[in-house]
Protein backbone atom coordinates (compact mmCIF):
# COMPACT_ATOMS: atom_id res chain seq x y z
CA UNK A 1 0.00 0.00 0.00
CA UNK A 2 2.76 2.53 0.66
CA UNK A 3 4.36 1.64 -2.50
CA UNK A 4 1.09 2.37 -4.62
CA UNK A 5 1.06 6.18 -2.39
CA UNK A 6 4.67 6.88 -3.38
CA UNK A 7 4.14 5.49 -7.12
CA UNK A 8 0.81 7.82 -7.03
CA UNK A 9 2.87 10.80 -5.62
CA UNK A 10 5.58 10.54 -8.17
CA UNK A 11 3.25 10.41 -11.16
CA UNK A 12 1.65 13.75 -9.89
CA UNK A 13 4.96 15.41 -9.53
CA UNK A 14 5.88 14.41 -13.13
CA UNK A 15 2.90 15.56 -14.30
CA UNK A 16 3.28 19.16 -12.38
CA UNK A 17 6.79 19.64 -14.30
CA UNK A 18 5.14 18.72 -17.87
CA UNK A 19 2.19 21.72 -16.79
CA UNK A 20 5.23 23.98 -15.98
CA UNK A 21 7.50 24.03 -18.58
CA UNK A 22 9.44 27.38 -18.89
CA UNK A 23 11.14 26.43 -21.99
CA UNK A 24 10.79 24.80 -25.69
CA UNK A 25 13.74 22.77 -27.12
CA UNK A 26 13.77 23.97 -30.67
CA UNK A 27 15.74 21.72 -33.17
CA UNK A 28 17.01 22.73 -36.35
CA UNK A 29 17.41 19.83 -38.96
CA UNK A 30 20.00 21.29 -42.14
CA UNK A 31 20.29 19.85 -45.24
CA UNK A 32 24.51 18.39 -44.29
CA UNK A 33 26.27 20.84 -46.88
CA UNK A 34 29.82 19.96 -45.56
CA UNK A 35 29.21 16.22 -45.55
CA UNK A 36 29.54 15.34 -49.00
CA UNK A 37 29.39 12.47 -50.22
CA UNK A 38 26.46 11.79 -47.31
CA UNK A 39 24.18 14.67 -48.75
CA UNK A 40 24.13 13.37 -52.75
CA UNK A 41 22.99 11.48 -54.84
CA UNK A 42 19.38 8.94 -54.40
CA UNK A 43 17.57 7.89 -51.13
CA UNK A 44 20.18 10.76 -49.61
CA UNK A 45 19.58 9.97 -45.21
CA UNK A 46 18.84 13.47 -43.21
CA UNK A 47 21.23 14.52 -41.70
CA UNK A 48 19.19 13.68 -38.22
CA UNK A 49 19.10 10.66 -39.02
CA UNK A 50 22.91 9.63 -39.91
CA UNK A 51 24.18 6.35 -38.18
CA UNK A 52 26.37 6.77 -34.84
CA UNK A 53 27.15 3.49 -33.91
CA UNK A 54 24.21 2.12 -35.71
CA UNK A 55 22.06 4.80 -33.88
CA UNK A 56 20.63 7.85 -35.37
CA UNK A 57 21.99 10.77 -33.77
CA UNK A 58 18.28 12.70 -33.73
CA UNK A 59 17.86 10.21 -30.84
CA UNK A 60 21.07 11.29 -28.69
CA UNK A 61 19.72 14.42 -29.05
CA UNK A 62 16.55 13.88 -28.01
CA UNK A 63 17.33 11.81 -25.26
CA UNK A 64 19.82 14.67 -23.70
CA UNK A 65 16.42 16.80 -23.80
CA UNK A 66 14.14 14.88 -22.09
CA UNK A 67 17.28 13.94 -19.47
CA UNK A 68 17.29 17.72 -18.55
CA UNK A 69 13.53 17.46 -17.61
CA UNK A 70 11.71 19.19 -21.00
CA UNK A 71 9.44 17.27 -22.30
CA UNK A 72 8.00 20.16 -25.39
CA UNK A 73 10.30 19.61 -28.50
CA UNK A 74 9.89 21.15 -31.88
CA UNK A 75 11.76 19.86 -34.45
CA UNK A 76 12.12 21.66 -38.14
CA UNK A 77 13.11 20.03 -41.17
CA UNK A 78 13.56 20.45 -44.91
CA UNK A 79 10.65 19.38 -47.03
CA UNK A 80 12.67 16.50 -48.39
CA UNK A 81 13.46 14.58 -45.14
CA UNK A 82 10.21 15.14 -43.45
CA UNK A 83 8.01 11.60 -44.30
CA UNK A 84 11.73 10.09 -43.14
CA UNK A 85 11.62 12.09 -39.69
CA UNK A 86 8.37 11.73 -39.29
CA UNK A 87 8.89 7.74 -39.34
CA UNK A 88 11.48 7.23 -37.38
CA UNK A 89 9.67 9.59 -34.81
CA UNK A 90 6.39 7.47 -34.88
CA UNK A 91 8.47 4.43 -34.66
CA UNK A 92 10.67 5.13 -31.81
CA UNK A 93 9.21 8.48 -29.68
CA UNK A 94 5.99 7.19 -30.01
CA UNK A 95 3.52 8.34 -27.08
CA UNK A 96 3.84 4.48 -25.87
CA UNK A 97 7.31 4.29 -25.44
CA UNK A 98 7.80 8.01 -24.27
CA UNK A 99 3.92 9.33 -22.91
CA UNK A 100 5.27 12.50 -21.54
CA UNK A 101 6.88 13.67 -24.59
CA UNK A 102 5.23 16.36 -26.91
CA UNK A 103 7.43 16.73 -30.00
CA UNK A 104 6.50 18.75 -32.97
CA UNK A 105 7.80 17.83 -36.51
CA UNK A 106 6.79 20.70 -38.83
CA UNK A 107 8.74 21.27 -42.43
CA UNK A 108 10.50 24.40 -43.64
CA UNK A 109 7.61 25.77 -45.43
CA UNK A 110 4.99 25.38 -41.83
CA UNK A 111 6.13 28.54 -40.87
CA UNK A 112 4.42 32.12 -41.62
CA UNK A 113 4.89 33.40 -44.92
CA UNK A 114 7.68 36.04 -45.53
CA UNK A 115 6.65 38.81 -47.49
CA UNK A 116 9.93 38.59 -49.57
CA UNK A 117 8.08 35.16 -50.94
CA UNK A 118 5.10 37.31 -52.43
CA UNK A 119 7.62 39.65 -53.58
CA UNK A 120 9.40 36.46 -55.56
CA UNK A 121 6.24 35.14 -56.78
CA UNK A 122 5.01 38.68 -57.98
CA UNK A 123 8.30 38.74 -59.66
CA UNK A 124 8.40 35.46 -61.49
CA UNK A 125 9.96 33.72 -58.93
CA UNK A 126 6.71 31.04 -58.08
CA UNK A 127 7.50 27.39 -59.43
CA UNK A 128 11.22 26.76 -60.37
CA UNK A 129 11.72 30.24 -59.72
CA UNK A 130 14.70 31.48 -57.06
CA UNK A 131 14.66 33.51 -53.96
CA UNK A 132 16.42 35.98 -52.13
CA UNK A 133 19.52 33.44 -51.72
CA UNK A 134 19.44 31.77 -54.92
CA UNK A 135 18.24 28.26 -54.34
CA UNK A 136 15.11 27.36 -54.97
CA UNK A 137 12.03 28.40 -52.79
CA UNK A 138 9.31 25.89 -53.49
CA UNK A 139 11.47 23.36 -52.36
CA UNK A 140 12.51 25.09 -49.30
CA UNK A 141 15.83 22.55 -48.59
CA UNK A 142 17.62 25.77 -47.72
CA UNK A 143 16.71 28.75 -45.47
CA UNK A 144 18.69 30.57 -42.81
CA UNK A 145 18.22 29.45 -39.54
CA UNK A 146 17.56 33.45 -38.38
CA UNK A 147 14.91 33.49 -41.08
CA UNK A 148 13.54 30.23 -39.49
CA UNK A 149 12.85 31.70 -36.32
CA UNK A 150 11.95 34.41 -37.58
CA UNK A 151 9.21 32.19 -39.73
CA UNK A 152 8.19 30.11 -36.39
CA UNK A 153 7.86 32.80 -34.09
CA UNK A 154 4.20 31.89 -33.51
CA UNK A 155 5.18 28.69 -32.53
CA UNK A 156 7.12 29.19 -29.88
CA UNK A 157 5.84 31.17 -26.71
CA UNK A 158 7.88 30.93 -24.37
CA UNK A 159 11.82 30.84 -23.84
CA UNK A 160 13.68 28.66 -25.88
CA UNK A 161 16.79 26.49 -26.11
CA UNK A 162 17.66 25.97 -30.10
CA UNK A 163 19.75 23.16 -30.60
CA UNK A 164 21.66 21.09 -34.13
CA UNK A 165 20.55 17.76 -34.85
CA UNK A 166 23.90 16.22 -34.82
CA UNK A 167 24.72 16.69 -31.58
CA UNK A 168 26.37 14.72 -29.16
CA UNK A 169 27.16 16.39 -25.78
CA UNK A 170 29.84 14.85 -23.18
CA UNK A 171 28.79 13.49 -19.72
CA UNK A 172 29.48 16.35 -17.50
CA UNK A 173 27.72 18.40 -19.54
CA UNK A 174 23.99 17.85 -18.87
CA UNK A 175 21.34 20.28 -20.71
CA UNK A 176 19.81 20.68 -17.50
CA UNK A 177 23.13 22.90 -16.15
CA UNK A 178 22.82 25.14 -19.28
CA UNK A 179 19.48 25.89 -18.53
CA UNK A 180 20.25 26.95 -14.68
CA UNK A 181 22.52 28.61 -15.63
CA UNK A 182 19.78 30.99 -17.89
CA UNK A 183 17.71 30.63 -15.01
CA UNK A 184 19.94 32.00 -12.42
CA UNK A 185 20.70 35.10 -14.89
CA UNK A 186 17.51 36.99 -15.28
CA UNK A 187 19.01 39.66 -17.00
CA UNK A 188 20.45 37.36 -19.88
CA UNK A 189 18.71 37.10 -23.24
CA UNK A 190 21.36 34.58 -24.75
CA UNK A 191 23.14 32.19 -22.69
CA UNK A 192 25.26 30.56 -25.44
CA UNK A 193 27.80 27.39 -25.69
CA UNK A 194 31.78 27.22 -27.09
CA UNK A 195 33.90 23.87 -26.72
CA UNK A 196 37.27 23.16 -27.48
CA UNK A 197 37.20 20.47 -30.56
CA UNK A 198 39.09 17.23 -30.82
CA UNK A 199 42.61 17.38 -32.42
CA UNK A 200 40.89 15.71 -35.78
CA UNK A 201 38.26 18.60 -36.10
CA UNK A 202 40.43 21.48 -35.60
CA UNK A 203 42.19 21.67 -38.60
CA UNK A 204 39.12 21.78 -40.89
CA UNK A 205 37.02 23.81 -38.57
CA UNK A 206 35.81 27.69 -39.44
CA UNK A 207 38.30 29.79 -37.33
CA UNK A 208 36.19 32.52 -34.95
CA UNK A 209 37.06 35.45 -32.51
CA UNK A 210 35.82 35.02 -29.60
CA UNK A 211 35.87 37.19 -26.58
CA UNK A 212 34.43 36.43 -23.18
CA UNK A 213 34.55 38.27 -19.96
CA UNK A 214 36.34 36.16 -17.33
CA UNK A 215 34.88 37.13 -14.36
CA UNK A 216 31.06 37.67 -15.01
CA UNK A 217 30.81 34.68 -17.75
CA UNK A 218 29.79 37.58 -20.22
CA UNK A 219 29.79 36.78 -23.90
CA UNK A 220 31.64 40.24 -25.71
CA UNK A 221 32.25 39.47 -29.10
CA UNK A 222 31.91 36.38 -31.78
CA UNK A 223 33.74 37.26 -35.48
CA UNK A 224 34.65 35.06 -38.00
CA UNK A 225 38.37 35.00 -38.19
CA UNK A 226 38.51 34.51 -42.01
CA UNK A 227 37.38 37.93 -42.84
CA UNK A 228 39.42 40.01 -40.53
CA UNK A 229 41.81 42.17 -40.98
CA UNK A 230 45.43 41.79 -39.93
CA UNK A 231 44.63 44.72 -37.04
CA UNK A 232 42.07 43.75 -34.64
CA UNK A 233 40.31 47.55 -33.72
CA UNK A 234 38.33 46.99 -30.40
CA UNK A 235 36.21 49.97 -28.96
CA UNK A 236 37.43 51.94 -25.83
CA UNK A 237 33.85 51.31 -24.49
CA UNK A 238 34.50 47.51 -24.40
CA UNK A 239 37.85 47.55 -23.21
CA UNK A 240 36.95 50.34 -20.19
CA UNK A 241 33.85 48.67 -19.31
CA UNK A 242 35.11 44.75 -18.95
CA UNK A 243 38.80 44.61 -17.88
CA UNK A 244 38.71 40.97 -17.66
CA UNK A 245 37.88 40.80 -21.65
CA UNK A 246 39.76 37.47 -23.00
CA UNK A 247 40.30 36.53 -26.91
CA UNK A 248 40.71 33.30 -28.17
CA UNK A 249 40.61 31.40 -31.44
CA UNK A 250 40.58 28.22 -29.93
CA UNK A 251 36.47 28.07 -29.32
CA UNK A 252 34.54 26.69 -31.56
CA UNK A 253 30.31 27.54 -31.67
CA UNK A 254 28.20 24.44 -30.20
CA UNK A 255 25.03 25.87 -31.76
CA UNK A 256 23.52 26.03 -28.07
CA UNK A 257 21.15 28.43 -27.41
CA UNK A 258 19.29 29.50 -24.85
CA UNK A 259 17.58 32.43 -25.85
CA UNK A 260 15.04 34.71 -24.09
CA UNK A 261 11.44 35.05 -26.45
CA UNK A 262 11.37 38.81 -26.81
CA UNK A 263 14.18 38.02 -29.06
CA UNK A 264 11.86 36.48 -31.74
CA UNK A 265 9.84 39.89 -31.32
CA UNK A 266 13.16 41.71 -32.26
CA UNK A 267 13.64 39.34 -35.59
CA UNK A 268 9.80 40.45 -36.33
CA UNK A 269 11.10 43.93 -36.47
CA UNK A 270 14.01 43.14 -39.22
CA UNK A 271 12.75 42.00 -43.26
CA UNK A 272 13.07 38.73 -43.94
CA UNK A 273 15.44 39.21 -46.52
CA UNK A 274 18.01 40.96 -44.14
CA UNK A 275 17.92 37.51 -42.03
CA UNK A 276 20.18 34.50 -42.79
CA UNK A 277 22.16 33.09 -39.72
CA UNK A 278 21.11 32.62 -35.93
CA UNK A 279 25.04 32.34 -34.96
CA UNK A 280 26.43 35.09 -38.08
CA UNK A 281 23.62 37.69 -37.46
CA UNK A 282 21.70 37.51 -34.37
CA UNK A 283 24.53 36.33 -31.77
CA UNK A 284 26.53 39.26 -32.42
CA UNK A 285 24.18 41.72 -32.53
CA UNK A 286 22.83 40.84 -29.39
CA UNK A 287 26.37 40.69 -27.77
CA UNK A 288 27.11 44.01 -29.36
CA UNK A 289 23.80 45.37 -28.10
CA UNK A 290 24.69 44.51 -24.42
CA UNK A 291 27.61 46.75 -24.04
CA UNK A 292 26.59 49.75 -26.71
CA UNK A 293 25.06 52.09 -25.55
CA UNK A 294 23.75 53.34 -28.69
CA UNK A 295 22.28 49.75 -29.57
CA UNK A 296 21.47 48.87 -26.24
CA UNK A 297 18.98 51.94 -26.13
CA UNK A 298 17.16 51.39 -29.24
CA UNK A 299 16.75 47.39 -28.59
CA UNK A 300 15.75 47.93 -25.04
CA UNK A 301 11.93 48.40 -25.15
CA UNK A 302 12.24 45.27 -27.45
CA UNK A 303 14.35 42.96 -25.26
CA UNK A 304 13.58 44.27 -22.22
CA UNK A 305 10.53 45.42 -22.00
CA UNK A 306 9.14 47.06 -18.71
CA UNK A 307 7.02 44.89 -16.49
CA UNK A 308 3.79 45.23 -14.83
CA UNK A 309 3.71 45.17 -11.27
CA UNK A 310 0.48 43.40 -9.93
CA UNK A 311 1.44 44.47 -6.36
CA UNK A 312 1.81 48.15 -7.33
CA UNK A 313 -1.37 47.85 -9.41
CA UNK A 314 -3.72 46.34 -6.99
CA UNK A 315 -2.88 49.09 -4.51
CA UNK A 316 -4.15 52.02 -6.86
CA UNK A 317 -7.14 50.70 -7.30
CA UNK A 318 -7.23 50.20 -2.86
CA UNK A 319 -9.61 52.46 -1.64
CA UNK A 320 -7.91 52.31 1.83
CA UNK A 321 -4.40 52.50 0.79
CA UNK A 322 -2.11 54.91 1.85
CA UNK A 323 -1.12 57.03 -0.93
CA UNK A 324 2.23 57.24 0.44
CA UNK A 325 3.06 53.53 -0.25
CA UNK A 326 1.52 52.76 -3.60
CA UNK A 327 3.90 55.95 -4.49
CA UNK A 328 7.05 53.91 -3.06
CA UNK A 329 6.00 50.15 -4.41
CA UNK A 330 5.21 51.58 -8.00
CA UNK A 331 7.63 51.82 -10.95
CA UNK A 332 7.84 54.74 -13.20
CA UNK A 333 4.77 54.53 -15.79
CA UNK A 334 2.52 52.37 -13.22
CA UNK A 335 -0.62 52.80 -12.65
CA UNK A 336 -0.12 53.37 -8.80
CA UNK A 337 2.14 56.18 -9.42
CA UNK A 338 -0.54 58.49 -10.56
CA UNK A 339 -2.42 57.88 -7.79
CA UNK A 340 -5.38 60.51 -6.71
CA UNK A 341 -4.81 61.86 -3.10
CA UNK A 342 -8.24 62.22 -1.11
CA UNK A 343 -9.63 65.96 -2.14
CA UNK A 344 -8.25 68.77 0.32
CA UNK A 345 -10.71 71.63 1.54
CA UNK A 346 -10.48 74.54 -0.95
CA UNK A 347 -8.63 77.05 0.97
CA UNK A 348 -6.17 74.43 1.38
CA UNK A 349 -5.75 73.51 -1.85
CA UNK A 350 -5.82 77.06 -2.96
CA UNK A 351 -2.53 77.79 -0.84
CA UNK A 352 -1.18 74.75 -1.70
CA UNK A 353 -1.32 75.76 -6.13
CA UNK A 354 -0.05 79.32 -4.73
CA UNK A 355 2.98 78.04 -3.27
CA UNK A 356 3.61 75.44 -5.97
CA UNK A 357 3.39 78.27 -8.62
CA UNK A 358 5.69 80.27 -6.92
CA UNK A 359 8.59 77.62 -6.35
CA UNK A 360 8.22 76.11 -10.00
CA UNK A 361 8.79 79.39 -11.31
CA UNK A 362 12.03 79.61 -12.90
CA UNK A 363 14.30 82.27 -12.29
CA UNK A 364 16.33 84.36 -15.01
CA UNK A 365 19.38 82.46 -13.50
CA UNK A 366 17.88 78.88 -13.74
CA UNK A 367 16.97 80.07 -17.92
CA UNK A 368 20.64 80.55 -18.34
CA UNK A 369 22.13 77.46 -16.93
CA UNK A 370 19.64 75.39 -19.19
CA UNK A 371 20.16 77.75 -22.68
CA UNK A 372 24.05 76.64 -22.27
CA UNK A 373 22.87 73.25 -21.70
CA UNK A 374 21.09 73.29 -24.67
CA UNK A 375 24.24 74.50 -26.65
CA UNK A 376 26.26 71.05 -25.42
CA UNK A 377 25.79 68.11 -27.67
CA UNK A 378 23.83 65.75 -25.87
CA UNK A 379 26.84 62.71 -26.18
CA UNK A 380 29.18 65.17 -24.44
CA UNK A 381 26.73 65.89 -21.41
CA UNK A 382 26.36 62.06 -20.87
CA UNK A 383 29.39 61.36 -18.40
CA UNK A 384 27.92 58.00 -17.20
CA UNK A 385 27.35 54.74 -19.46
CA UNK A 386 23.56 53.60 -19.08
CA UNK A 387 23.69 49.77 -18.61
CA UNK A 388 21.65 48.32 -22.01
CA UNK A 389 18.96 46.16 -18.80
CA UNK A 390 20.71 42.91 -20.84
CA UNK A 391 23.64 40.69 -20.91
CA UNK A 392 25.09 37.64 -22.69
CA UNK A 393 26.01 34.81 -20.96
CA UNK A 394 28.49 32.09 -22.37
CA UNK A 395 29.68 28.53 -21.00
CA UNK A 396 33.08 27.33 -22.20
CA UNK A 397 33.13 23.46 -22.42
CA UNK A 398 36.32 22.22 -21.91
CA UNK A 399 37.17 18.05 -22.42
CA UNK A 400 37.55 16.23 -19.03
CA UNK A 401 39.51 12.94 -18.87
CA UNK A 402 37.46 9.97 -18.03
CA UNK A 403 38.40 7.59 -15.38
CA UNK A 404 40.09 4.63 -17.28
CA UNK A 405 38.65 0.81 -16.83
CA UNK A 406 41.05 -0.98 -14.51
CA UNK A 407 44.12 -2.70 -15.78
CA UNK A 408 43.72 -6.27 -17.06
CA UNK A 409 46.02 -8.80 -14.97
CA UNK A 410 48.31 -11.08 -17.10
CA UNK A 411 48.19 -14.63 -15.94
CA UNK A 412 51.14 -13.74 -13.74
CA UNK A 413 49.18 -11.81 -12.00
CA UNK A 414 50.60 -8.34 -13.22
CA UNK A 415 48.93 -5.47 -14.34
CA UNK A 416 48.66 -4.60 -18.00
CA UNK A 417 50.40 -0.97 -19.09
CA UNK A 418 47.35 1.65 -18.18
CA UNK A 419 46.76 3.43 -21.59
CA UNK A 420 45.99 6.81 -20.60
CA UNK A 421 42.24 7.86 -20.69
CA UNK A 422 41.13 9.82 -23.69
CA UNK A 423 39.03 13.21 -22.92
CA UNK A 424 35.40 13.39 -23.30
CA UNK A 425 35.06 16.04 -25.99
CA UNK A 426 31.45 18.01 -27.00
CA UNK A 427 31.36 16.46 -30.96
CA UNK A 428 29.05 17.40 -34.02
CA UNK A 429 28.43 15.34 -36.68
CA UNK A 430 28.60 18.79 -38.79
CA UNK A 431 31.80 17.63 -40.83
CA UNK A 432 33.13 13.83 -41.99
CA UNK A 433 35.83 14.80 -39.40
CA UNK A 434 33.48 14.85 -36.86
CA UNK A 435 31.44 11.99 -37.77
CA UNK A 436 34.24 9.92 -37.55
CA UNK A 437 35.15 11.14 -34.07
CA UNK A 438 31.35 10.40 -33.28
CA UNK A 439 31.89 6.70 -34.43
CA UNK A 440 35.30 6.14 -33.01
CA UNK A 441 33.69 7.37 -29.19
CA UNK A 442 30.63 4.75 -30.05
CA UNK A 443 33.14 1.96 -30.33
CA UNK A 444 35.19 3.12 -27.52
CA UNK A 445 32.24 3.23 -24.97
CA UNK A 446 30.18 -0.02 -26.48
CA UNK A 447 34.06 -1.85 -25.59
CA UNK A 448 33.77 -0.30 -21.93
CA UNK A 449 30.72 -1.52 -21.81
CA UNK A 450 28.81 2.01 -21.32
CA UNK A 451 27.30 2.67 -24.46
CA UNK A 452 24.45 0.23 -23.69
CA UNK A 453 25.33 -1.63 -26.76
CA UNK A 454 25.67 -5.14 -26.32
CA UNK A 455 28.90 -6.95 -26.88
CA UNK A 456 29.60 -8.30 -31.10
CA UNK A 457 28.04 -11.55 -31.32
CA UNK A 458 30.29 -15.00 -30.71
CA UNK A 459 30.59 -16.43 -34.38
CA UNK A 460 28.76 -19.39 -35.01
CA UNK A 461 26.33 -19.07 -32.09
CA UNK A 462 23.57 -21.72 -32.83
CA UNK A 463 20.35 -19.93 -32.63
CA UNK A 464 20.97 -16.34 -31.99
CA UNK A 465 21.14 -13.51 -34.69
CA UNK A 466 23.77 -10.69 -34.41
CA UNK A 467 20.70 -8.81 -33.19
CA UNK A 468 19.85 -10.58 -30.46
CA UNK A 469 16.74 -12.58 -31.98
CA UNK A 470 16.14 -16.18 -32.57
CA UNK A 471 17.32 -18.30 -35.59
CA UNK A 472 15.96 -21.04 -37.06
CA UNK A 473 18.51 -24.11 -35.86
CA UNK A 474 17.99 -25.32 -39.33
CA UNK A 475 19.50 -21.81 -40.84
CA UNK A 476 23.54 -21.63 -41.13
CA UNK A 477 24.89 -19.69 -38.33
CA UNK A 478 24.78 -15.74 -39.58
CA UNK A 479 28.60 -15.16 -38.62
CA UNK A 480 30.72 -18.01 -39.61
CA UNK A 481 32.16 -20.08 -37.11
CA UNK A 482 35.95 -19.41 -38.83
CA UNK A 483 35.14 -15.43 -38.52
CA UNK A 484 37.21 -12.70 -36.70
CA UNK A 485 34.77 -10.01 -35.00
CA UNK A 486 36.79 -7.81 -32.62
CA UNK A 487 35.30 -6.85 -29.10
CA UNK A 488 35.60 -3.39 -30.21
CA UNK A 489 33.29 -3.66 -33.48
CA UNK A 490 29.06 -3.50 -33.47
CA UNK A 491 27.08 -5.24 -35.79
CA UNK A 492 23.76 -4.11 -36.57
CA UNK A 493 20.70 -6.81 -36.80
CA UNK A 494 20.58 -9.50 -39.90
CA UNK A 495 24.36 -8.89 -40.70
CA UNK A 496 26.14 -12.28 -42.55
CA UNK A 497 29.76 -12.58 -42.24
CA UNK A 498 31.34 -15.19 -44.45
CA UNK A 499 33.65 -18.02 -43.24
CA UNK A 500 37.52 -16.19 -42.66
CA UNK A 501 36.18 -12.95 -42.88
CA UNK A 502 37.96 -10.06 -40.30
CA UNK A 503 36.28 -7.02 -38.81
CA UNK A 504 37.88 -5.09 -36.46
CA UNK A 505 37.10 -1.83 -35.10
CA UNK A 506 34.42 -1.17 -37.35
CA UNK A 507 30.64 -0.22 -37.00
CA UNK A 508 28.86 -2.42 -39.23
CA UNK A 509 25.02 -1.58 -40.06
CA UNK A 510 21.99 -4.21 -40.63
CA UNK A 511 21.45 -6.17 -43.07
CA UNK A 512 24.59 -6.33 -44.72
CA UNK A 513 26.51 -8.99 -46.36
CA UNK A 514 30.40 -9.67 -45.57
CA UNK A 515 32.06 -12.37 -47.93
CA UNK A 516 34.20 -15.39 -47.34
CA UNK A 517 38.10 -13.84 -46.77
CA UNK A 518 36.70 -10.07 -46.30
CA UNK A 519 38.58 -7.84 -44.42
CA UNK A 520 37.79 -4.94 -42.89
CA UNK A 521 39.04 -2.57 -40.58
CA UNK A 522 38.98 0.85 -38.83
CA UNK A 523 35.41 1.68 -41.23
CA UNK A 524 31.64 2.35 -40.37
CA UNK A 525 29.43 0.74 -43.31
CA UNK A 526 25.60 1.65 -42.79
CA UNK A 527 22.53 -0.52 -43.58
CA UNK A 528 22.48 -2.93 -46.58
CA UNK A 529 25.84 -2.71 -47.26
CA UNK A 530 27.86 -5.91 -49.79
CA UNK A 531 31.29 -6.65 -49.57
CA UNK A 532 32.35 -9.74 -52.09
CA UNK A 533 34.55 -11.80 -51.43
CA UNK A 534 38.45 -10.93 -50.33
CA UNK A 535 37.77 -7.18 -50.66
CA UNK A 536 39.97 -5.10 -48.30
CA UNK A 537 38.43 -2.04 -46.98
CA UNK A 538 40.33 -0.05 -44.78
CA UNK A 539 39.71 3.84 -42.60
CA UNK A 540 36.57 4.17 -44.88
CA UNK A 541 32.93 5.39 -44.64
CA UNK A 542 30.31 3.06 -46.57
CA UNK A 543 26.80 4.64 -46.66
CA UNK A 544 23.36 2.73 -47.40
CA UNK A 545 23.20 0.39 -50.42
CA UNK A 546 27.15 0.68 -51.25
CA UNK A 547 28.38 -2.48 -53.09
CA UNK A 548 32.13 -3.31 -53.13
CA UNK A 549 33.66 -6.06 -55.44
CA UNK A 550 35.67 -9.09 -54.70
CA UNK A 551 39.34 -8.28 -54.94
CA UNK A 552 38.74 -4.74 -54.31
CA UNK A 553 41.43 -2.29 -52.43
CA UNK A 554 39.71 0.19 -50.37
CA UNK A 555 41.25 2.84 -48.54
CA UNK A 556 40.56 5.95 -46.52
CA UNK A 557 37.44 6.45 -48.81
CA UNK A 558 33.61 7.56 -48.01
CA UNK A 559 31.24 6.52 -50.46
CA UNK A 560 27.78 7.91 -51.25
CA UNK A 561 24.77 5.83 -51.10
CA UNK A 562 24.23 3.36 -53.75
CA UNK A 563 28.15 3.46 -55.36
CA UNK A 564 29.36 0.45 -56.47
CA UNK A 565 33.09 -0.29 -56.27
CA UNK A 566 33.80 -2.88 -59.52
CA UNK A 567 35.66 -6.31 -58.56
CA UNK A 568 39.19 -5.73 -58.60
CA UNK A 569 39.13 -1.89 -58.02
CA UNK A 570 41.58 -0.03 -55.73
CA UNK A 571 40.56 3.56 -54.39
CA UNK A 572 42.48 5.47 -51.96
CA UNK A 573 41.13 9.06 -50.71
CA UNK A 574 38.38 9.17 -52.99
CA UNK A 575 35.02 10.43 -52.29
CA UNK A 576 32.12 9.30 -54.70
CA UNK A 577 28.68 8.95 -54.99
CA UNK A 578 26.72 6.85 -57.16
CA UNK A 579 27.34 7.06 -61.04
CA UNK A 580 30.74 8.42 -60.57
CA UNK A 581 33.73 6.54 -62.00
CA UNK A 582 36.87 6.16 -59.88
Amino acid sequence: MATSLMDTRATLSKRRAVESQDFLAVIFVGSGENLYPFNQGTNVVSKALLPVGNVPILNTVLDWVFQSGLTDVLIISPPSTHTAISNHLQENYSSGSHPRARIELKRYTDGEKDDDDDASASAGGGAGGYGAYGYAEEAGDKVGTARLLRRFRAFIKSDFVLLPCDLAAPSSLPLASILDKHRTSPDAVLTAVFYEPVEAVKDGAEKILVGTDRATDELLLVKDVEGMEDDLELRMELVRTHPSLSLTTRLLDAHIYVFRRTVLDLLAQRRPRDLDSVREQVVPWLVKGAWQEGLGQKWAPILNPPKRDPLAAALAASTSARPGWSDLLAGPGSPASQHTPARRSDSASSSSSASTSAASAPSAGDELVKFKAGLVPEPLRRRRREPAGWTCKVIVVKPEPVAAPEPAKDKGGKAAPEKAAEPDHLIRANSLAGYWELNRRALRLAAQGLAGASAAPQPGTPGVAPGGGAQDELAPPLISASAQISPDSLLGEGTRVGERASIKKCVVGRHCVIGRGAKITGCVLWDFVVVEENARIENSILCANVRVGDRAQIKDCEFGTGFEALAGASLKGERLVAGQEA
